[in-house]
């Protein structure tokens, strides 16, 4: 994976001027997207994670800080931001935004126990319970409004041709009175911290939450914790989801369109994919990459209704 800022000890320390965190002991680059570059950084005070955003203007960048500071306020269990000696959420490196968060120690898995399923939904219950702030965005940034991207770039493709019918399944289970709150909306594995001492889990990355309707949140977190071999694991998705309702029940509408947003959400990812690694930033290796979430999403609208709606049952 590309890194596309590389520091050495001069600039660290030019950067760490702007917070009073200690003094600098070591630091350590991680491997992470395209969009950041991420240092692990030990100091005299603690640990912490710096984030380089090489695509966010310093507004963007400021948001994302924003809502972190309102998850913390809010108790919810995530990063901490730093915030720079001048009381400013984001700091300054070579005209880039940067970000400096509380390190989570922990590592990344994608074999939760049903604990953990149980604890996620329980988070993500407590998520969907917090205010969402004024600057979240209201729509999703690769939601179905934009699917129409793909007839327009490759309109013979075979994805093109499988996304219309599947677009139209969708739709029809979009409905205005279905709940909306503040959600993640890309809670994959990789974005969940777990530590193996405690087997507390942490939801991490919040760059992509919106306000939209809770059930997408729910299934995107079953495409992004309770699938293996591109299949939807029904039994942990059980725990995850009689967690959640135990905090927060579904209505009846939300039950009866769960499967065709778990699907949604694996379309969403497949739409991503496919027009990011051929369109946007056209890579040879990941080109066929967005199959996956594409075999999933089919996977899900091949469940019997009935077995899938056993899900959402409470004990």
């Amino acid at each position: 994976m590309t890194h596309y800022t590389i520091l050495n000890d001069t600039s660290v320390k030019d950067i760490f001027d702007q917070y009073d965190v200690g003094k600098i002991l070591e630091y350590k680059l991680l491997s992470g997207g395209s969009e950041n570059t991420n240092y692990r950084i030990k100091t005299s005070k603690d640990e912490y994670i710096l984030t380089i955003c090489e695509q966010k203007s310093t507004t963007e960048a400021t948001n994302l800080a924003r809502l972190l500071a309102h998850l913390n306020k809010n108790e919810f269990d995530t990063s901490q931001i730093i915030p720079t000696k001048k009381g400013i959420w984001s700091g300054d490196f070579e005209g880039k935004p940067i970000l400096l968060k509380t390190y989570i120690k922990g590592i990344i898995t994608s074999d939760f126990t049903d604990q953990q399923m149980e604890k996620l939904g329980s988070d993500l219950a407590t998520l969907h319970g917090i205010e969402a702030p004024e600057f979240v965005p209201r729509r999703l940034g690769y939601g179905i409004e934009r699917f129409a991207e793909v007839q327009a770039n490759a309109p013979d493709s075979s994805f093109a041709k499988w996304l219309k019918p599947t677009t139209d399944y969708i739709q029809s289970f979009i409905q205005d009175d279905l709940p909306k709150a503040l959600i993640h909306s890309d809670l994959f594995y990789n974005n969940i911290i777990t530590n193996q001492e405690t087997g507390q889990v942490t939801i991490m990355d919040f760059e992509e939450a919106t306000y939209y309707h809770r059930v997408y949140d729910i299934g995107m977190t079953l495409v992004g914790t309770c699938t293996f071999d591109r299949q939807l694991n029904l039994e942990k998705a059980q725990h995850l989801i009689r967690a959640y309702q135990a905090k927060n029940t579904l209505t009846e509408k939300e039950k009866n369109a769960l499967q065709a947003f778990t699907a949604y959400a694996a379309t969403a990812t497949a739409f991503w994919r496919f027009m990011n690694f051929n369109f946007v930033r056209p890579d040879e290796t990941e080109k066929d990459r967005y199959r996956e979430m594409q075999d999933i999403a089919i996977h899900v609208m091949e469940i019997p209704a009935e077995k899938f709606l056993l899900t959402t049952q409470k004990k």
